[in-house]
């Protein structure tokens, strides 16, 4: 301990005896270390413990699928949820889920509540119980049970001023006088942030026998010993014999299980683990500079370094106190680096709109905790004996005899040093030319994000979504009649061009779809009908979005409920499904209802770039009239208006009270910000891989140029005899410009063959850009070149101007 201490005061003293050395050094590490918390950290909320449930490893996820495709993850319907359940010996207790809207009209202005209707054993399932009150018993999920709900520390505290006797008292919500059972403790937030109650999943008689809907999140806390490849076997024979027993419905469908982890984490993992590498790179690059500078100072120690090795220090003990000296350094860089990464941590809380972060499960949790500052320790130290352990052996490798010479030359370059200092500047220029590639791709990607053609005009258009409860609109003609009445208002209104409604918007983060069949053709085989975007819209809908009407009819007022049943088609529908023929008057199947194609209308994108970043194409879809299927109680209006949108928001919201005093409105956006939240990833990921590029080159050119420095100041001799014996300036320029040349080419192939290999794993979140994109390869390599080449010229400049009879004097 005594030696380290010493070790320690020795270093610090030298440190600061350089203070330029060591301000560039730990700014390079600060750098690298803070990028790398940063992105730990984000890892850390959102894929390592975005949930603090106990033994959280043995929770899963269990989806349904289509012909066991990895990437389709369907909801569960009622019935087979059932038989997992049932005939299942893996699972401890398994649960299902499906969200709720609630309107919260306890005081004096009504509120949209997010909710989850959840079977009896969903907490137990999670490990979880209220922190007051209780969970639910098995007979609330029987019809007829009076209704309870559990609801949220924050809606208890928000709504309630967090009232001790809550527990036992009756709530409206939704039209319907519901128990308190419970309040959920403080950091809950399962199923995602935004749920603030929780109810029965009622059984419905329907319900039990229902395998065609698939709207239910499955969950299932695996048996103490169990495995997930067993569960993963005995679900494959439970879809096996339901597929013998229920071919219509079950036919061709697959039951896949993932860790509850696994699950959460699937959106944000692809960004994450590709900034986890790219920051991965900028450390490896600052580590590459530091080292760099360590061997130019360890040359310029070789005296020192001798005379201790002289009167008998070991190689081990100099050793030792170098790589103190190095560690010191990278703890102090880390200290910045984690003050940066604060900032850093910050700025992406609040990079993602909280619309969005509202539905990220661990987002609430992105910050500096001990598990983050334990990284940065463990990295600070690793990258300190990393980036001092070959230059202090180097170091240690000195002829005694030349550097205790009276008057020799302790510049001298040692060979293995020399390749040394020219392997890591090779290294950084590869390793920037990667990182700069994947920015550039990402860049790209987002630059074709913004040029998407969505196929309708989001301009000047407010979205607002009502919910009506089921109890006070039991009729959906009471449905239709509400929206028929509040459209008719808003219409009137002064500034307002067209009023509609729809069940989802573009771009939203819920979806409707629906399979079907064509009335006059062979059906489609079960468990292999095509999907269609589903869209329940009034007669003005084309008209808000100006979406084209290509042919046939829009919907009017004459397609009422008792009129025939009519439907409207895209044109990717058309294309793919009529292509040769006139779709008008043809006849589509979807569940019970049978509608005629009466018009077709241009490709509209509804799917946001969150949840299928990679799908350039357009779903076909299907739109019939609400006023036909007023069941659809909860839809978006969308307005557009002749000025600014989100100023007609308040006079919405007021003929809305005026035609019912307890019907909330929410989601209240204009269309471009939901274009704009629907890329939110792919924009912060590539404003932080820009940041990221653009360190990586800053430090690429320093090190570049410190190197070549170094090595001009090392050749003053060798360059004062070459002029003397006849060398031109430009001679001399090209000798040193030649020498940065060779590194820079040599990083740039090497760079080049590592970007082909590795931007591959960026497929998955880049549209409308190739990985191997030779626009992006050959644009990054030509400006890491002219950056590189730039950083050589001064270094060349002054080598060109040295005076030979001072350089023949040099030490």
């Amino acid at each position: 301990m005594n030696t380290l201490l010493q070790d320690i005061r020795y270093g610090l003293r030298a440190l600061r005896k350089q203070p330029g050395f060591t301000a560039i050094a730990v700014l390079a590490l600060a750098l690298g270390i803070g990028a790398n918390t940063t992105i730990f950290s984000t890892i850390n909320a959102l894929l390592l413990h975005p949930f603090n449930f106990r033994d959280v490893d043995r929770i899963v996820a269990i989806w349904e699928t289509r012909d066991r495709n990895a990437d389709e993850h369907d909801g569960g319907a009622f019935a087979n949820y059932l038989d997992i359940r049932n005939q299942t010996q893996s699972f401890e207790s398994t649960a299902a889920w499906s969200g709720w809207n609630a309107n919260l009209t306890e005081g004096d202005q009504p509120e949209r509540i997010e909710g989850a209707a959840v079977s009896p054993q969903f907490f137990s399932v999670l490990a979880v119980q209220p922190a007051a009150g209780r969970a639910f018993l098995p007979e609330e999920e029987q019809p007829g049970h009076d209704p309870t709900v559990i609801i949220s520390d924050g809606l208890w505290r928000r709504r309630f001023g967090a009232d001790p006797s809550i527990v036992g008292r009756n709530v409206r919500i939704n039209e319907r006088a519901f128990i308190v059972v419970g309040v959920m403790p403080q950091k809950f937030l399962f199923p995602r942030p935004n749920i603030e109650l929780w109810t029965p999943l009622i059984a419905e008689k329907e319900d039990v026998t229902d395998r065609g809907a698939h709207y239910l999140q499955v969950i299932a806390r695996l048996k103490p010993g169990a495995a997930l490849a067993g569960a993963q076997s005995e679900l494959d024979a439970l879809a096996r014999s339901l597929a013998e027993q229920y071919p219509a419905t079950n036919a061709n469908r697959s039951f896949v299980v993932e860790s509850l982890l696994d699950s959460v984490g699937r959106g944000p993992r692809p960004y994450m683990l590709i900034s986890l590498g790219a920051v991965l790179f900028v450390l490896l690059i600052a580590c590459a500079n530091v080292a760099n500078l360590q061997l130019m100072r360890a040359t310029a120690r070789q005296r020192e370094i001798a005379v201790r090795l002289a009167l008998g220090a070991s190689r081990w003990r100099i050793i030792q106190q170098l790589l103190t000296e190095s560690v010191l350094l990278a703890l102090a860089g880390g200290l910045l680096g984690l003050l940066l990464s604060v900032w850093a941590v910050d700025a992406i809380a609040h990079g993602v709109p909280a619309h969005v972060a509202q539905l990220v499960s661990g987002w609430e949790k992105l910050r500096i905790d001990w598990r983050v500052f334990g990284f940065t320790l463990l990295i600070s130290l690793v990258t300190g004996i990393v980036f001092g352990l070959a230059p202090a052996v180097l170091a240690t490798r000195t002829n005694l005899n030349e550097a205790l010479k009276e008057g020799g030359r302790t510049g001298t370059t040692v060979g293995g040093r020399g390749r040394l200092r020219a392997l890591l500047m090779i290294s950084e220029v590869a390793l920037s030319l990667v990182l700069l590639v994947g920015a550039g791709l990402m860049v790209r990607s987002f630059i074709s994000l913004l040029k998407v053609q969505p196929g309708f005009n989001g301009q000047n258009v407010v979205t607002m979504s009502i919910s009506l409860p089921f109890r006070k609109y039991t009729k959906p003609e009471q449905s239709a009649d509400f929206y028929a009445q509040l459209l008719a208002r808003v219409r009137g209104l002064p500034g307002v061009q067209h009023a509609a409604a729809v069940n989802v918007i573009p771009f939203e983060f819920n979806d409707d779809s629906t399979h079907f069949q064509i009335e006059g053709r062979a059906p489609f085989a079960p468990g292999s009908e095509p999907f269609a975007d589903f869209r329940v819209i009034t007669p003005d809908y084309f008209n808000a979005l100006d979406i084209p009407l290509l042919q046939g009819r829009a919907f009017n007022d004459h397609d009422t409920p008792n009129a025939p049943r009519v439907a409207i088609i895209s044109a990717k529908m058309a294309r793919r499904f009529f292509a040769g023929q006139n779709p008008l008057g043809q006849r589509l199947r979807f569940g019970d209802n049978a509608c005629e194609i009466v018009g077709g209308v241009g490709d509209v994108r509804y799917k946001n770039f969150i949840d299928e970043p990679r799908d350039e194409r357009l779903r076909p879809a299907i739109y019939v009239p609400h006023a036909q299927l007023g069941s659809y109680r909860g839809l978006s209006v969308v307005v557009r208006a002749a000025g600014d949108p989100a100023a007609l928001t308040a006079a919405v919201r007021t003929e809305v009270q005026a035609l019912d005093k307890d019907q909330p409105i929410y989601n209240v956006r204009t269309l471009p910000q939901v274009f704009v939240e629907g890329m939110a990833p792919q924009r912060l990921t590539a404003f932080m891989f820009a940041g990221f590029a653009l360190v990586a080159l800053l430090l690429a050119a320093v090190g570049l140029y410190a190197v070549i420095s170094y090595s001009v100041a090392q050749r003053t001799h060798e360059i004062g005899i070459r002029m003397a014996l006849g060398a031109q300036a430009g001679d001399v320029f090209r000798l040193v410009i030649g020498q940065g040349l060779k590194l820079i080419a040599i990083g740039v192939a090497i760079g080049l063959v590592g970007a082909f290999a590795l931007t591959r794993v960026m497929v998955r979140i880049l549209y409308g850009v190739s990985a191997t994109d030779f626009v992006t390869f050959a644009g990054i390599s030509l400006l890491l070149a002219l950056v590189a080449l730039a950083a050589c010229y001064l270094p060349a400049r002054r080598a060109a101007k040295v005076d030979p009879m001072i350089a023949l004097r040099y030490e």
